[in-house]
């Protein structure tokens, strides 16, 4: 009957392990699943003394055959375990550090000086004058004759009522309008149209007593 084919281990070789020498060697005989590497493993033994003890050139073994594992009853010499310092991890993690708050600084209120307001200078309003653009010659006689028909009052009535205001016109060339400002329009119109200034005016007045 043919051997069988067991595994072929391509284990990398651990550490050597030594052995006390022994004048006679233990066997085993190879079952089926077995490999170097097991045997070696349970036996407290390498793959490459497995090797050399058996004159094996390669891994292969077969089953049912015997196979020396080294010797008897001679404790293997067990290998310190190599301490290795834990690696310390990086923290990656970054602390989100949150910025200080900027205090302001505190700006005092300008105080600013009242405005001193600049008296503001209003032109005197100039009262329309009652008295005619047109005078004559001369005003004082236009003066003298007002003050002769009614002391220069513009509300004075001749005892009829024919005659109005400071220069007694008749009442029919004021259509109506009393106003100061009219008798000095009419009063204008009248004495140019009849004697061409106050003074003609004003003579007449003294050689007739009206004008």
């Amino acid at each position: 009957m043919k051997n069988q084919l067991i595994a072929i281990t391509g284990a990398v070789a651990l550490s050597t392990v030594a052995f006390a020498g022994s004048a006679s060697a233990k066997e085993v005989k190879i079952q089926s699943g077995d490999t170097l590497s097991k045997l070696a493993a349970t036996h407290g033994t390498t793959v490459s003394n497995l090797k050399q003890l058996n004159g094996l050139s390669t891994d292969l073994i077969y089953a049912g055959e015997l196979l020396e594992v080294g010797g008897n009853g001679v404790a293997p010499i067990q290998q310190k375990p190599v301490y290795q310092a834990p690696v310390k991890q990086v923290q990656t993690q970054t602390t989100y550090k949150a910025p200080a708050p900027v205090q302001q600084k505190q700006v005092a209120p300008v105080q600013q000086a009242p405005v001193k307001q600049q008296p503001v200078y209003k032109a005197p309003v100039k009262k329309a004058s009652t008295s005619s653009n047109y005078q004559g010659s001369s005003s004082s006689a236009k003066s003298w004759i007002a003050h002769k028909e009614s002391t220069n009052n513009y509300n004075a009535r001749s005892a009829t009522g024919k005659y109005i205001g400071k220069y007694q016109l008749d009442r029919s060339y004021l259509n109506g309008d009393y106003s100061p400002a009219n008798q000095e329009r009419v009063a204008d119109k009248y004495v140019k149209d009849r004697y061409g200034s106050w003074d003609n005016a004003k003579s007449a007045w003294q050689q007739k007593g009206w004008y």
